[in-house]
C-alpha cells in the first residue's frame, strides 16, 4: 500500500496528473489549452486498471480462492464509499477513511444487533457535515506540519520580498 500510494502521490504531481486535474475540473478549457484530453482519459484508466490489478491479484492470494460472491454490490458500494468520504482530491484522505470505515464494524462489534444501524448513521452524519469528504482536496504533508510548529517554536519570521529586492 506505502509503494502504491508513493507512486500515485508522485504520479499526481507529475506533468501529467495536473493535466488530468485539469481535466477533471474543466475538460473544455483544458482541451482550448492544447491538452489531448482523450490521451490523459486512457492513461488514467490504464493506470487505474493496473493498480486494481494488483489489488485483486493480493486480494485473491489472501483469500485463497476467488468466488463470484465476492464481488456484491455492497462491496463496490463500500469502495466507492471508501474514496468520497475520504475526498476525491485526496490520497491521504482516501487512506485514513479506508482506516476509519474499516475499523469502525470492528469496533462496534460489541453492538452486534445494531451494528450496521450505527455504521450507517455514522456514514449520513460524515456526509452531511463534511460534504467534501474528510480532507476534501487537501493532502497532509508532514513537512507543512513540521515547518508551521517549528517555525512558530522558534518565533523565525520567514523573509518578505521587498520591492527592491531581486
Amino acid at each position: 500500500m506505502v509503494v502504491s500510494v508513493s507512486v500515485l502521490y508522485a504520479f499526481v504531481n507529475s506533468k501529467y496528473g495536473r493535466a488530468i486535474i485539469a481535466i477533471r475540473e474543466d475538460e473544455i478549457a483544458a482541451g482550448a489549452t492544447g491538452l489531448n484530453t482523450t490521451y490523459y482519459k486512457v492513461l488514467a484508466f490504464t493506470l487505474s486498471a493496473f493498480f486494481a490489478g494488483v489489488a485483486g491479484s493480493i486480494y485473491a492470494h489472501h483469500i485463497g480462492a476467488l468466488q463470484p460472491s465476492l464481488a456484491s454490490f455492497n462491496s463496490s458500494v463500500e469502495f466507492v464509499a471508501l474514496v468520497v468520504l475520504g475526498g476525491m482530491g485526496s490520497l491521504t484522505g482516501s487512506v485514513l477513511a479506508a482506516m476509519l470505515l474499516l475499523s469502525l464494524p470492528e469496533a462496534l462489534r460489541a453492538f452486534s444487533e445494531y451494528r450496521m444501524l450505527l455504521y450507517s448513521v455514522a456514514l449520513v452524519l460524515i456526509m452531511i457535515f463534511k460534504p467534501g469528504g474528510l480532507f476534501g482536496n487537501y493532502e497532509f504533508s508532514f513537512v507543512q506540519v513540521l515547518e508551521r510548529y517549528v517555525g512558530k517554536k522558534n518565533n523565525e519570521v520567514l523573509p518578505s520580498k521587498e520591492k527592491g529586492d531581486a
